[in-house]
Order: C-alpha cells, then sequence, then structure tokens
C-alpha cells in the first residue's frame, strides 16, 4: 500500500469524523445541553477554534435574530470540509486509489 493512499484515506476518514462532531456540536447548541457535560465540552472544545477563527476572519456570519444571535461559522466550515473532502475523492479517483 503506497503512503499516498494511506494519507487520503486517513485525510478522507478524518474529515468525516470532523464534520460528524460539528453536526453534533449544532445540535447540541439547538437543544440546549448541559454545557458542564463532558461530551459538549469535548464537541465545543474541538469545534470552536476553527469557528472562532472563522467568525474573526468574516464577521458578517454573525446573523442577529429576535432572540439574539446566530453564528453561521459551522455551516461555512462544513461546506469547506466537503469541498476538501471532494478534492480528496478526485485525486484519489485520478490516482485510482479506492477510498
Amino acid at each position: 500500500m503506497p503512503l499516498i493512499d494511506i494519507f487520503l484515506t486517513l485525510a478522507h476518514y478524518l474529515l468525516q469524523i470532523y464534520s460528524l462532531c460539528l453536526v453534533v456540536a449544532g445540535v447540541l447548541s439547538f437543544v440546549g445541553a448541559n454545557p458542564n457535560n463532558g461530551f459538549v465540552v469535548f464537541f465545543r472544545a474541538i469545534t470552536a477554534p476553527p469557528c472562532r477563527m472563522l467568525t474573526q476572519k468574516f464577521p458578517k456570519l454573525i446573523i442577529r435574530t429576535g432572540n439574539g444571535f446566530l453564528d453561521l461559522s459551522p455551516i461555512v466550515l462544513l461546506l469547506i470540509l466537503g469541498c476538501l473532502m471532494i478534492i480528496i475523492e478526485k485525486v484519489a479517483f485520478y490516482l485510482k486509489i479506492y477510498l
């Protein structure tokens, strides 16, 4: 198994797992889960830094609503991760590597 095969497969699976973590963190924030719960702390710890970086670069991602604020950075981050996964899949297909 060539090294590029291992790298592309690992990158693809890590991006999928991180996308799932973003979705779980988003659901937990909408449900209003206990912020002191270990799972909530874990998902917030791994998803908040990239989202915070996006909102610092693009402050228009935070929208004011009637009840407070809506942060769109996780959605943008999911779109970026999806594009990265498509690029990895295309490179793997071109190199005849099956993910």
